[in-house]
């Protein structure tokens, strides 16, 4: 089946989606939980993914479950948009995250320092103090 499919297709697709959703061959490959090299070999043509990496990378690229062999075989992909949040779980969340954080202001010892590593790693920030906005 693989040798009937259009991978340049598949290729050109992947690239102007991954670049309209703004990820580089690393992030899209973090998100679908693959390697930058399986990313690189459907973005140059070459080996064809296995159905469980199509619909990792398929569910990253925010495509529609079986879109990759659509698009092979001459199809459009489906986006799929994202949900929209409910607004109800998102304030109660940021409730939660406002008592968290006042709780850590209030400690100046270990737990508000673990927090604060914990945080910079998790948004990549390598140190320094982002810009305080009058609060």
């Amino acid at each position: 089946m693989a040798e009937q499919l259009d991978r340049e297709r598949v290729a050109k697709f992947v690239v102007a989606r991954r670049g309209a959703l703004g990820l580089t061959q690393e992030q899209l490959a973090e998100r679908a939980g693959v390697t930058v090299k399986t990313v690189y070999n459907l973005e140059s043509g070459g080996r064809w993914p296995q159905a469980r990496t199509r619909g990792a990378i398929e569910g990253a690229l925010r495509w529609r479950p079986g879109d990759l062999v659509r698009i092979a075989e001459g199809q459009e992909p489906t986006p799929v948009e994202p949900a929209e949040p409910d607004m109800d779980a998102v304030r109660h969340e940021l409730r939660e995250l406002e008592s968290y954080f006042a709780d850590l202001r209030a400690d100046p010892g270990e737990r508000r320092r673990m927090a604060l590593t914990f945080l910079r790693a998790l948004f990549g920030e390598t140190g320094g103090r982002p810009p305080r906005d009058g609060g």
